[in-house]
């Protein structure tokens, strides 16, 4: 409501936010001696709000932090919640070699296609067929990821989501072609 309603606050409450958030991503690396900050993004994806107002109030602010987050020595690795198909072309706005991309929903050929010489590529392996799919499903996924995600390097597979309520066995079947077909 805020957007419609006070969009000038809420342009200076996100600008806070982005603040405070940066500090605390320094102070967590300086605790751990880690650089590779994971930022859960849960609001920015496809259908969530409308370009225009992504546009306006998502993407500026989350770019301007991951570019502080770089100038300060981190790697930032964004998990981008739900789909991004429609938003990918706005990553190819970051430096290249300097951010990692961990998908959950998103098309990752489209994804590789678009910013895959931007960033590292993670995740978008259905947890669906981990759950109930067949080794035979599976293993040609995880080809065809492998073969045209993974061409010339950059990506790494990994679930989409969380892996609750997976099959064990098919996890065990996942793993295989992984090794197979994960190297370049």
């Amino acid at each position: 409501m805020d957007m419609y309603r006070r969009p000038d606050k809420l342009l200076k409450a996100i600008d806070k936010a982005r603040n405070i958030t940066l500090k605390a991503c320094i102070q967590a690396a300086e605790l751990t001696g880690g650089k590779v900050i994971m930022l859960p993004l849960h609001r920015g994806s496809d259908g969530f709000m409308s370009i225009k107002q992504f546009e306006t109030f998502y993407w500026p602010q989350l770019k301007g932090l991951l570019l502080d987050m770089i100038d300060a020595g981190l790697t930032p690795a964004p998990f981008y919640e739900g789909v991004w198909d429609n938003r990918l072309h706005y990553l190819r706005e970051l430096p290249k070699g300097k951010t990692r991309g961990s998908f959950q929903n998103t098309n990752m050929f489209k994804a590789k296609e678009i910013i895959g010489n931007i960033m590292c590529l993670t995740g978008g392996f259905p947890v669906s067929l981990l759950q109930a799919g067949t080794p035979e499903k599976m293993r040609e996924q995880k080809k065809r990821m492998g073969e045209t995600v993974g061409k010339n390097g950059g990506f790494i597979m990994a679930a989409g989501s969380a892996m609750d309520y997976c099959d064990k066995e098919l996890v065990k079947v996942w793993v295989e072609p992984t090794k197979e077909f994960g190297k370049y």
